[in-house]
């Protein structure tokens, strides 16, 4: 769809503090009613939406009926891409096999980064103690995270972002743990790796590198972990990100469609729903409370809702239009919820 298409209320007169928030809950609602099935639709796009909604996501199955699709997933219901299987050796902590969800790097049928599946289940809020069937084994969501946290010495591509948003909230009290290996590592450990990164060459512009990074940062700051050099240089690398986010923005006051390289923008609205969402997102989750009051930040969320409500009729890539509804809920909720 071209972004032409589309008439944008970046050029009306602001939104008060509460049509704001109604408009974001309105575009969140039209997101929810998008229809997923497991005929249709891969592991890749169903988990995309348990992002979003959680327990609250409903799917059609294979039986033509609608199913709560995180019970679907974790009770051994067949979707494309979804495969778990039983951890090889007995963890240290449980002395109990884990859980581990197959990888296929690149894919956008199943899990394609490390730890993406564990990762979604944590931002979703789906709790520790749900259970997971494997064959005619019950296992527990726990069981998955503690599977993550004791493979981090064997991951094969070197990323940790998503590692680091499961382990950092199904495991907040373990800053430190013993690997695979018999290794000591550390949440710090994993954030060095991420901060010798090249975002521009990571997946969507390096933001969910960043949000794992985040995570990290925020839970160091709970636990009052000590100082170094490399909390530092995240602590550097998040806010550096925050203002490219600001810096790059189009003359309308749309985030960039180049990430954290320049400014730019895309007459296909598909394309620059991607970057949006995924910088908005990346940045109502790092951002303080004051930060997300700044009127520019209200001016992207609500051109984020315009290329949303743009899109109610196309049968947009999951990626962008997930993520980029997760950004307006996250923002949604510091904005707006915590003020009740």
């Amino acid at each position: 769809m071209d972004r032409r298409e589309f008439s944008s209320t970046l050029d009306k007169s602001a939104l008060t503090p509460e049509e704001l928030a109604s408009r974001l809950s309105q575009t969140i609602e039209a997101g929810f009613v998008r229809q997923l099935n497991t005929d249709k639709n891969a592991a890749w796009q169903i988990m995309h939406g348990v992002l979003c909604y959680g327990d609250k996501l409903q799917i059609r199955d294979e039986h033509g009926g609608t199913t709560q699709a995180t019970d679907y997933l974790l009770n051994g219901g067949l979707v494309d891409g979804f495969e778990l299987q039983l951890g090889d050796d007995l963890l240290p902590v449980t002395q109990n096999l884990g859980v581990r969800a197959r990888l296929e790097p690149g894919s956008y049928t199943g899990q394609g980064h490390v730890d993406q599946w564990i990762a979604v289940l944590a931002m979703a809020g789906i709790p520790a103690d749900r259970k997971v069937k494997i064959g005619t084994s019950e296992k527990l969501v726990s069981d998955w995270a503690r599977q993550a946290q004791y493979d981090v010495t064997r991951n094969p591509l070197d990323e940790f972002g998503w590692t680091l948003i499961a382990l950092t909230y199904y495991l907040p009290e373990e800053p430190s743990w013993i690997a695979q290996g018999d290794a000591r590592v550390t949440w710090e450990d994993l954030v060095a790796v991420e901060v010798d990164q090249d975002l521009n060459m990571a997946a969507c512009g390096g933001t969910h590198r960043l949000c794992g990074i985040v995570h990290a940062l925020q839970q160091k700051k709970r636990l009052k972990l000590s100082d170094s050099a490399v909390w530092q240089r995240a602590d550097e690398l998040v806010e550096k990100c925050k203002a490219e986010v600001r810096e790059f923005r189009a003359p309308d006051g749309a985030l960039s469609c180049n990430y954290f390289v320049r400014p730019g923008t895309s007459k296909d609205l598909s394309t620059e729903l991607a970057s949006a969402g995924h910088l908005f997102e990346f940045y109502a989750l790092a951002a303080t409370d004051d930060e997300l009051k700044e009127p520019w930040v209200e001016v992207a969320a609500n051109h984020i809702c315009d290329l949303l409500d743009a899109a109610q009729a196309v049968d947009l890539e999951c990626g962008a239009l997930y993520h980029a509804i997760h950004g307006l809920k996250i923002y949604h909720q510091r904005r707006f919820e915590s003020d009740d």
